[in-house]
């Protein structure tokens, strides 16, 4: 799980980097701090003459006895000193950018590798939409947290105890009052965020609310389009948006009526102090350089104040960010079999036994319940049956794509648990009945990653009877193809799902209503293509149109499970 322990591993990686980085922002704050004090000491030493240790400094390296030299060398020595903290800043910055991307690269891996190995029935559960929206706005969140903790957060602790000191030399008990009242202020807020936490938990809710609807409405936008449902699509993203902008609006103003009244708070301090200052110069304590120079380091506290403040929202919004994005890391994970026996290897198909297997996507709903068949090899199966009788179910368990509830699974009298799904994904074929494309080229689409050859492509196109319209297209195989093929019909995404899985030239195929968008003629013209090649090995066809049911040898209709009232 992605938690605040899991950040601090992933930092332990990178030692060396951030420990330069933390001894840069040392400098920077040795450099920084006293700049300020310059110009005051300039007021006292060569303005009004009084006697101090700035002006005997400078004359260490240069004797001068110019007021218009010593500010000259002032102002000179005030840019030098901000370039510095600039250039500095940048090589800190830079280390620390470095680590933040690498972590945020190791967060998106081990969520893709548990996405790789996720049940597809679970998968299925959560969505893309809510997926993508996770591992990019979540991440970001998290990331920018520990960016803050590594980065932002060091550099304004280290000002304030800069600056800290600094005061307490000037005048103790002028910084009293504001090393005193401020850290109270700062806990008085502490206590008032924590009762704001269920606020940003239901803002936090409503965004992955609206990203998930917005991203998955996007993906399906073609289809809203045709079955012209523009209207309701965009009044659910409106309405959802709508909720973004109350949520948001209801913790926003609660959080600046919290962070107004520290504020309030602070420039009361101030006020205080500022009072105090002007009296203890008036009774000689302290002289007009030196209030100066309080002024601008009281003024200068209440940035990295504000900063540290919304670093306690920033840790607030990490943590919700987290747990969104081990609602992806909760996801089941398929079981893993390591291979033990290869039922494929020299065979040229194989036979299929399922043995008392049961299924369910919830304990309510029952898709498969103590199921046998017995598939020989080389025989042709067609599978009918209404809706929700579990066709496409059965399917995605042949393939090891949802985990069975019970029973057993045989390929060539070898069970799935010996064989492993990777083997058995390597040696069966899949037609979907929707297919779904890569926006990219004709080739990629048809390899998926897998190298072929120009020659073995056409061969299976012209089985999947695809060639002629590729051979027309100015730039054949390498034609885009457009958002899941929104270039092709139907018929043409069916077809060239086909191709592609016969490339993979598997043992066992599964056709799910794989021609269903195909007009009479082309299916006629497909499945006599197919004979050749599909002759002996192992056909699963799941189908309504008779003329494919006739291909088959053997016909299994199925028919839902009637739950038993309770």
């Amino acid at each position: 799980m992605i938690t605040f322990n899991y950040l601090l591993e992933q930092v332990k990686l990178y030692k060396k980097p951030i420990i330069i980085a933390n001894v840069l922002a040392l400098i920077v704050t040795f450099i920084s701090v006293p700049i300020p004090l310059f110009i005051p000491f300039l007021v006292d030493e060569v303005l009004l003459g009084k006697e101090g240790k700035f002006i005997d400094f400078i004359n260490q390296f240069v004797q001068i006895n110019s007021a218009e030299y010593y500010i000259l060398i002032v102002f000179i020595l005030t840019l030098f000193l901000h370039a510095l903290v600039v250039i500095i800043g940048i090589m800190r910055n830079a280390y620390l950018d470095k680590v933040s991307e690498e972590i945020r690269l190791n967060m998106r891996q081990k969520i893709l590798l548990h996405l790789k190995k996720v049940s597809m029935s679970e998968y299925d559960m959560l969505g893309s939409g809510s997926i993508s929206s996770k591992m990019g706005t979540d991440i970001r969140v998290v990331i920018d947290f520990l960016s803050s903790s590594m980065g932002t957060i060091v550099i304004q602790l280290l000002k304030l105890f800069g600056m800290s000191a600094v005061l307490l030399y000037l005048n103790w008990k002028l910084a009293l009052v504001i090393l005193i009242i401020n850290p109270i202020v700062v806990k008085m807020f502490v206590k008032v965020f924590k009762k704001l936490s269920e606020l940003m938990k239901d803002r936090n809710k409503t965004i992955a609310t609206f990203n998930n609807s917005l991203v998955e409405g996007l993906e399906l936008f073609n289809q809203i389009r045709v079955q012209n449902r523009e209207n309701h699509f965009f009044d659910k993203i409106n309405h959802d948006a709508t909720e973004v902008r109350d949520k948001t609006y209801e913790y926003e103003v609660k959080w600046f009526k919290s962070l107004g009244v520290a504020r309030l708070w602070m420039v009361y301090s101030n006020t205080l102090f500022q009072m105090l200052a002007v009296y203890f110069v008036y009774i000689g304590e302290m002289s007009i350089g030196e209030m100066m120079a309080i002024f601008v380091y009281a003024g200068m506290v209440q940035a990295p104040m504000n900063i540290l403040l919304r670093f306690v929202q920033s840790y607030h919004d990490a943590k919700e960010a987290m747990d969104r994005l081990n609602d992806i890391l909760r996801l089941k994970k398929e079981p893993y079999y390591e291979m033990k026996k290869d039922p494929f290897r020299g065979k040229e198909t194989a036979s299929i036994e399922l043995r008392d297997v049961s299924f369910a996507y919830d304990e309510h709903k029952s898709i498969l319940k103590n199921f046998n068949l017995k598939i020989e090899a080389g025989e042709k199966v067609a599978i009918t049956g209404e809706t929700g009788s579990g066709k496409s179910t059965l399917a995605n368990i042949l393939m090891g794509l949802y985990p069975v509830t019970k029973g057993k699974i045989f390929y060539n009298g070898v069970e799935v648990k010996e064989v492993g799904f990777e083997k058995i994904r390597e040696n069966i074929g899949f037609v979907l009945q929707s297919p779904l494309m890569f926006n990219d080229t004709l080739r990629y689409n048809l390899s998926i990653g897998n190298e072929y050859s120009d020659e073995e492509m056409y061969e299976a196109l012209k089985v999947a009877q695809l060639y002629e319209f590729v051979q027309e297209l100015p730039k054949k195989l390498d034609t885009i193809i457009g958002k899941n093929g929104t270039k092709l019909s139907g018929g043409q995404k069916q077809r060239l799902s086909i191709a592609r899985v016969l490339l993979d030239r598997p043992k066992v195929i599964i056709f799910d209503e794989s021609t269903s968008s195909l007009d009479n003629d082309t299916e006629t013209k497909l499945l006599d293509a197919l004979d050749d090649y599909i002759k002996n090995k192992t056909v699963i066809t799941i189908a309504h149109r008779q003329t494919t049911i006739d291909k088959s040898e053997n016909v299994l209709r199925l028919y839902p499970i009637k739950e038993e009232k309770r």
